[in-house]
């Protein structure tokens, strides 16, 4: 079963997980991120921007700064992740990223933790074999260590989460 953004975010919205940011354009925003990523912007990077997430439980949205006057935008931490072909969508808030995979030109990329222990230098681990999975997978990540959820509950959630081509899943990163 594929999801998309959007499918995500609605029923991430109902029971209070995700949150949403304030004004800004997305057209705007979308158009100066496509530019920096030299106009190959994923379709679920592009869907993820519009829906307008800053956060997903405790996880914070990564968003370039984007203001209509170009003295005022910043690319923050948009650019962390390009040398290892990917683009920052959420922070853990200790350091680390999530990143969307740029490198594999598919029309639904796998989503992957990189360590700020590595450097980011590296994915570390698969997180989910698209954004719309791991933005389920995050809003469900408290609940499933509250709950003591056995390594590989994510599979219940991103049936694909094994096949991501460039780390395994968490459970078999070692």
């Amino acid at each position: 079963m594929n999801i998309s953004v959007h499918e995500a975010c609605h029923s991430l919205e109902a029971p209070g997980a995700l949150l949403r940011r304030r004004g800004g354009s997305p057209d705007g925003l979308v158009a100066y991120v496509r530019a920096l990523l030299g106009d190959q912007m994923p379709a679920d990077l592009e869907a993820f921007y519009r829906e307008g997430v800053e956060a997903v439980g405790d996880f914070r949205a990564i968003l370039p700064k984007w203001n209509e006057r170009p003295e005022w935008r910043r690319e923050g931490m948009l650019r962390a992740l390009l040398p290892v072909q990917a683009v920052p969508i959420f922070s853990d808030g200790a350091g680390s990223l999530y990143g969307l995979d740029l490198s594999s030109g598919a029309a639904g990329p796998a989503v992957y933790f990189f360590d700020h222990g590595d450097l980011f230098e590296r994915p570390r681990w698969a997180a989910g074999s698209s954004l719309a999975y791991l933005l389920l997978l995050l809003g469900r990540y408290d609940h499933a260590i509250a709950e003591g959820c056995p390594a590989g509950w994510e599979r219940s959630i991103d049936p694909d989460i094994e096949s991501c081509p460039r780390a395994p899943p968490i459970w078999r990163a070692g």
